[in-house]
């Protein structure tokens, strides 16, 4: 492949619209995201780490509208601002300012890439306490500090691209932004099920993903789900616990996945979008050797096997003859 025009640092936050905002903002505090500002009809939330607003809430029809990540330097903006078909560099909208190029994916979505935000002062998250695991006893006369009621969001830390040909998805974000791949999940004869990239920092270690380009079912194109890291495995539970006696849509977990070993609970807003709690992930850097897997062998350590609202977004024939595929290689290992 091409080297990379930019690598990005972050992925800094996503633009969502809903036909309800007292209703969407409502989930959202129960979800774990705190209102950090409004501005007219925009709600800025963030969560407990000292980063800018990581979700823009504004009102339309329900979906992702926008992912965005964060630059090095004004060259990265001036760089991506030269490519046929990006905006300018334009002033960032929103309370943490900066600055911004916007351009289109090639599944339609609008990419923002931002540089010179200002940064948040850090909120008070979950207690964080020790466990006596493994053989070691290091919790001595004190209990563990679960807390009762949402989980405490510390940011945003991936999410997942869903396409009808995740390979040449995944390639334009390698040759814009860097993306590398960290491991693939494919069919026997070759067809990309889901590439995994993790940013490319060189010896940094960075999260296993920061987005995931899965195939779709039904051949359409969306933000399948978004993925914010919260405190703990309390601080999961207790937000399982928390959002389950609120009566939202509960969708997949809780369990381990294998390909990122994050601890996973995923939840629907009242329109169906899906968004994930996790807790601990793998760590990768440049030495890291990407895996080629096939569907039988990509099972998690632990936990439920997917739901099917979790597999299909939307239903169609074309989602039922790829489910019939994709279980055929799932039984030929």
């Amino acid at each position: 492949m091409t080297a990379p025009i930019i690598k990005v640092k972050r992925l800094a936050y996503v633009r969502v619209s809903a036909p309800d905002l007292d209703q969407a903002e409502k989930f959202l505090d129960k979800f774990g995201l705190k209102v950090a500002v409004r501005l007219g009809d925009t709600i800025y939330l963030r969560g407990c780490d000292p980063y800018p607003p990581c979700y823009v809430l504004s009102q339309g029809v329900s979906g992702v509208t926008a992912i965005a990540f964060e630059a090095d330097d004004i060259g990265d903006l001036e760089k991506i601002a030269a490519l046929d078909g990006s905006s300018a560099i334009e002033a960032l909208d929103g309370p943490a300012g900066g600055q911004v190029v916007r351009l289109k994916d090639p599944m339609g979505m609008q990419v923002e890439i931002v540089y010179g935000q200002t940064s948040l002062e850090a909120v008070e998250g979950a207690v964080p306490h020790r466990f006596n695991m493994d053989g070691e006893r290091r919790r001595e006369g004190e209990l563990p500090a679960g807390q009762r009621g949402p989980s405490h969001v510390k940011r945003l830390g991936h999410l997942v691209l869903e396409s009808a040909d995740p390979r040449s998805v995944y390639h334009w974000y390698h040759e814009h932004f860097g993306l590398k791949k960290a491991d693939e999940v494919h069919l026997p004869e070759g067809d990309a099920v889901m590439i995994f990239s993790s940013l490319d920092r060189g010896r940094e270690f960075v999260d296993h993903h920061v987005v995931g380009f899965q195939f779709a079912v039904d051949e359409g194109t969306r933000v399948q789900h978004m993925a914010f890291e919260v405190g703990n495995l309390d601080d999961l539970m207790g937000g399982h616990e928390h959002l389950k006696r609120e009566r939202y849509k509960h969708v997949w977990g809780i369990g381990r996945h294998r390909l990122g070993g994050q601890i996973f609970d995923y939840w629907a807003n009242p329109w169906g979008v899906i968004h994930e709690h996790w807790t601990d992930t793998d760590l990768v850097n440049e030495d890291h050797v990407p895996s080629d897997t096939l569907p039988g062998e990509f099972e998690d350590y632990w936990g439920p096997a997917p739901s099917p609202r979790f597999l299909v977004s939307r239903w169609n024939l074309k989602a039922v003859r790829n489910l019939l595929r994709l279980f055929r290689a799932s039984k030929s290992v």
